[in-house]
Parts: structure tokens; C-alpha cells; sequence
């Protein structure tokens, strides 16, 4: 299907960001644990900051995509885009303390190379977590444009007289594409199986069902189901007043430094 409007950020992208944010939190760790004096230590520091730097470049271009296409037109495309600002601006920070650690090793400094580190790697924290709110936002803004489409095809109207919350609204969103998929296990419980970065709870799932707001059809796999909007879902969509979005922080914030990183981050088609 032929998208009519400017693409943001694809999940490639969005995996290759998570995959270089946890290499770098890797390195980070394992230079914390190097011992050695500072010439020992260099190359490895320099290959970090190098890495790092990469990353951020990354994320830059992540955040130029999502500015330049029409993610702004929406709530949840806003929320992308705010996610990606404060990631590039903690990248960023990183990259820059891993750079001081390359000076002050090259002066000798090995006490303020390991704060400067640590601070580093303090700027990484939950950022792979982050992508994950990233993909999950834009596939919402992007779920919200194909139901606009929808109901101009199927001349629905905007107007619903079902009231849905915010969770239930994110909901919909994220299922408006069509490639919504549950598990029901034996005692009826219903989960998310795809898209990935949907994260829902299942009283959400059930509301959404008791409404009538998805329909359900069984697929092959035994306990699976493949999700569709009704019209009713559309319409409810298009017409819930989102939450509005507070505005970030000029800066990320320095947390406490992490011992390990999330592993996973959603992605979108």
C-alpha cells in the first residue's frame, strides 16, 4: 500500500540505534573493569568514544528523519520525536565524557578517566529502552494516518459516541494497521504477539474486545488471533482526545550509573 505521506524513522533503524547503544554500554563496562595504567588503557577508550561518537550521528540523523516527515502532526509522532531529542542529547553527553577519558588518559589521569567513564556510561541509561518508546510511538502515529485513510475510504466519519481512555486510545492506535496479532491462553487471558513494540495490558485487551472496538479471527496457530479495528474502533479512534504531551527537557539528566542494559527495543514495519 502506497503511504501518502513522508516517512520518519523505520524500524531498521531504529534496531541498528539499539544494537549500537548496547555495544557501546558493553564497552563502557568492560573499560570500567579494565585495570592497567593509561597507556594500556588508551586504545580501548579511544575505540569507545569512537564508537560512541558513531551512535550519536546515529541518533541525529534519527531525530532529522523524524522532524523532516509529519510525526509532529500527531500526539504520538510528537512523542517521538521528544524521545529521539532527549536520546541525541544523552548520546551526545556521553560521547563528549568518553572524550574528556581520552585526554585525561593521555595526560596520565586514570582517577578522572574513570569518572569521566562512569559518567558516560551514566548517560546511556535505559537508552535501549527508550528506542523501544520511539518505535512504539511512531507506529501509533503511524497507525493513526492509516486510520484516517481508512475512514475516508469507507466514508466513516470522525464522530464516536464510545469514550476511550488514553491506554485504550494507544491501543487502537497500534492495531490500526491491520497486523495485529493475540495469544488467548487456556484460561482466555489475551497477550500481545505483534506488532512488538505494543506493550499492553490485557484489561486493555479485554475493554477493546468488550466495546467492540478490534474484531478477532482466528488464525492457524492454534490460540493465536489476528486483530482488526471495526469501524466502531476507527471512529473511536479519530475522534479520543489524546493526553497531551509535556514538553522535554533541553537536557537529559545524569542517572545513577547501570551494571547491565535492556537487550530488546521494538521495532515497526
Amino acid at each position: 500500500m502506497t503511504q501518502p505521506f513522508t516517512p520518519g524513522p523505520i524500524d531498521e533503524d531504529l534496531w541498528t540505534l539499539t544494537q549500537y547503544l548496547l555495544k557501546c554500554g558493553d564497552l563502557l563496562d568492560a573499560l570500567q573493569r579494565q585495570p592497567g595504567e593509561a597507556p594500556q588503557r588508551l586504545p580501548d577508550t579511544v575505540r569507545t568514544g569512537s564508537a560512541l561518537y558513531r551512535t550519536s550521528l546515529h541518533t541525529g540523523k534519527l531525530l532529522s528523519q523524524a522532524a523532516l516527515s509529519d510525526a509532529a502532526t500527531t500526539v504520538d509522532g510528537q512523542e517521538a520525536i521528544a524521545v529521539l531529542r532527549r536520546l541525541t542529547d544523552a548520546i551526545a553527553s556521553a560521547a563528549a565524557r568518553a572524550s574528556d577519558a581520552v585526554s585525561a588518559l593521555a595526560h596520565g589521569d586514570t582517577a578522572s578517566a574513570d569518572r569521566l567513564l562512569e559518567q558516560s556510561r551514566a548517560h546511556l541509561y535505559r537508552t535501549p529502552v527508550a528506542v523501544q518508546d520511539v518505535a512504539a510511538a511512531l507506529l501509533r502515529h503511524d497507525g493513526y494516518l492509516y486510520a484516517q485513510q481508512r475512514a475516508a475510504r469507507e466514508n466513516l466519519g470522525t464522530h464516536s459516541a464510545i469514550a476511550v481512555s488514553e491506554a485504550q486510545r494507544k491501543g487502537l492506535a497500534s492495531f490500526a494497521r491491520g497486523e495485529g496479532v493475540l495469544h488467548a491462553s487456556a484460561d482466555g487471558a489475551r497477550e500481545v504477539v505483534a506488532p512488538l513494540a505494543t506493550p499492553m495490558r490485557a484489561t486493555t485487551i479485554d475493554a477493546l474486545v468488550d466495546k467492540k472496538l478490534i474484531a478477532l479471527t482466528p488464525l492457524v496457530q492454534q490460540g493465536r488471533y489476528g486483530v482488526r479495528l471495526t469501524s466502531v474502533g476507527v471512529q473511536a479512534l479519530l475522534s479520543a482526545h489524546p493526553a497531551q504531551r509535556r514538553s522535554p527537557a533541553t537536557t537529559a539528566p545524569t542517572p545513577v550509573a547501570p551494571r547491565s542494559t535492556t537487550r530488546r527495543a521494538g521495532a515497526r514495519r
